[in-house]
């Protein structure tokens, strides 16, 4: 490395030093914005204006964690939901539902408006939830905590590797939801009706990374018969719908 190589990085990292401290950038941000995030349309704007809870190293995505460990964890979640896709049969229904979450929620740094934050859930069971259409929040702890129990039910598998697939099994759910609200004929449940069916939507998706990275979980198992597997999604679409009617009392 040359002596004019040394400054320029040295210089480089000072911009990058001052960007944070001042909670914007020094120069637009290359992603272009998007409908439905207002502080998007701030082309200056450093982590949505949020240095203190936000990171947000290029403008292209922002984690709602100042830890970066988390952030890594989050990602490693999205991308074995990508890899659970890749295992799937592309003519099959499972695919196709599970394709179209991939796309929504899309890749890191590829500005396409949705945001994973990190954050803490004390209802047993939620490993995400997805706040809004674009938004979703993930609770990493939570995702190894309850991979942890199935670990006898597939040997052989990390205890990190089975909480990648819990994470991106959450992921793929809550994204599903997202993609109902986005979609005209269903948008956000308000009754019975619509809720068990966003549920049996997001079960199916969630069941697809399952069955892509064929690891057993409470939905799925290799070589279970599809009546024990579709008996266990609508039992769980179930619990889900009598879950949300007793907190909004439908």
């Amino acid at each position: 490395m040359g002596k004019g190589t040394r400054v320029g990085l040295f210089m480089a990292v000072a911009v990058s030093i001052s960007q944070i401290a001042q909670a914007h950038f020094l120069t637009p941000d290359p992603v272009p914005p998007k409908a439905g995030d207002v502080f998007v349309f701030n082309r200056y704007a450093y982590a949505k204006n949020n240095p203190v809870v936000n990171i947000d190293p290029d403008g292209r995505y922002a984690c709602g964690s100042d830890n970066k460990q988390t952030c890594t964890q989050i990602n490693g979640f999205v991308n074995t939901m990508h890899t659970a896709l890749s295992h799937l049969n592309p003519h099959s229904a499972t695919y196709a539902k599970l394709s179209a979450v991939s796309t929504h929620i899309g890749t890191l740094g590829d500005g396409n408006g949705v945001t994973l934050n990190a954050g803490t859930f004390k209802t047993a069971g939620v490993i995400a939830v997805a706040n809004s259409a674009t938004t979703m929040t993930i609770d990493v702890q939570k995702a190894s905590t309850l991979s942890a129990a199935f670990r006898q039910y597939n040997p052989g598998r990390s205890a990190s590797s089975l909480a990648r697939a819990f994470g991106a099994g959450a992921i793929a759910h809550e994204g599903q939801h997202q993609l109902d609200y986005l979609n005209p004929s269903m948008g956000y449940p308000t009754d019975r009706a619509s809720e068990h069916a966003t549920e049996m939507n997001a079960y199916t998706t969630e069941l697809g990374v399952a069955k892509g990275l064929g690891v057993s979980t409470d939905l799925y198992a290799p070589g279970a018969l599809q009546k024990d597997i579709d008996a266990r999604v609508n039992q769980a679409a179930n619990d889900s719908t009598e879950a949300f009617c007793k907190v909004n009392g439908c």
